[in-house]
């Protein structure tokens, strides 16, 4: 049988309200009260939101961290990256996976709330999350999203000016037909990747193909099949731009399938590193995305939060660098 704060309060001889107070750690209660509060919760074995905490204390030392993609590299780094950063606080990291659904996350935040979690880090899969989490009370930090700076904490990379700096690199090698292939059209760091795309177009005076965007998911499957139709084109880019280290892995896997080869038959640049170096020859020029910076900042952020809930909004923006590999094709100019 469930144990309910109202059989705590009976067993105490105190009300409802007084029992909230002491579980919740608000407001000032009587000593005596308290004792007995106490005693009834180890007597009862009452469990409050279901997380076994400190009585006299409201904190958990836990952080909780959601992402859309456990399986990403690029949020399992930043995650990695989080929890050594808390774990030296004795903080621990409770994480879960979003599945890139709005509602689900909403869910998970939620929960993450009714477990008492201490601060929550997050990379919202829509910027509809933005009003959801003005709601909330606990500390929060965004990682990868531009578009809550003025909402919560912030960690990201510049994504227009990443993007404007690697179609700029392959301009200044005579590529003159760029393709772009990133995930969802709605996520705000893509729009990010498609401004710094035309506005690289416009400014160096080269025609800009509509049809050689590409907006889809961050996974290997999209980047395969994005490959398949940029290349069939009657008049097919010299040069891809992936959106991540996944999309530029189905890259190489759909060259490889339809015997095209990279650099020579189309040069392909990453955001990120695709990190087959040791089994391929082929070294992908990417352009950094700082997973463990990020992780390491969103960690320092969540528990100076924490600490000082009341103190401005903090917001880091980090700029990325171009890596080169020999995936890259020069074009007499």
């Amino acid at each position: 049988m469930n144990v309910t704060i109202k059989d705590v309060a009976k067993h105490a001889n105190v009300s409802v309200a007084t029992v909230s107070r002491v579980i919740n750690g608000l407001g000032s209660v009587d000593e005596g009260l308290r004792n007995r509060v106490e005693k009834a919760i180890q007597e009862l074995g009452f469990m409050p939101n279901h997380v076994a905490r400190s009585l006299k204390m409201s904190a958990t030392n836990t952080i909780g961290v959601a992402v859309s993609d456990i399986s990403n590299p690029f949020f399992t780094t930043i995650a990695k990256e989080i929890e050594n950063v808390i774990r030296k606080k004795s903080y621990s990291m409770l994480m879960v996976s979003t599945d890139s659904d709005i509602q689900k996350e909403k869910e998970n935040i939620s929960l993450f709330e009714s477990k008492r979690v201490d601060g929550i880090i997050v990379s919202p899969d829509s910027d509809e999350i933005a009003e959801f989490l003005r709601s909330i009370k606990t500390p929060t930090v965004a990682i990868d999203r531009k578009t809550l700076k003025n909402i919560c904490d912030s960690v990201y990379v510049d994504k227009e000016k990443s993007m404007y700096d690697i179609a700029c690199y392959l301009f200044n090698k005579g590529h003159r037909n760029i393709g772009m292939v990133t995930g969802p059209k709605d996520l705000s760091t893509n729009y990010d990747r498609f401004n710094g795309f035309i506005k690289a177009h416009y400014d160096n005076g080269i025609p800009l193909d509509n049809e050689n965007i590409l907006f889809g998911k961050f996974d290997t499957k999209f980047g395969k099949d994005a490959f398949a139709q940029l290349f069939s084109k009657e008049n097919h880019p010299t040069a891809i731009v992936a959106g991540s280290a996944l999309i530029a892995t189905g890259f190489l896997i759909q060259a490889k399938n339809m015997n095209v080869k990279i650099p020579e038959e189309v040069s392909v640049v990453s955001f990120g590193s695709v990190g087959l170096e040791e089994l391929i020859d082929l070294k992908i020029t990417y352009i950094t995305e700082l997973r463990s910076e990020i992780g390491q900042i969103a960690g320092d952020m969540i528990l100076e939060r924490i600490k000082h809930p009341d103190k401005p909004i903090d917001l880091r923006i980090l700029q990325g660098t171009i890596i080169e590999g020999n995936s890259v094709k020069s074009f007499q100019i």
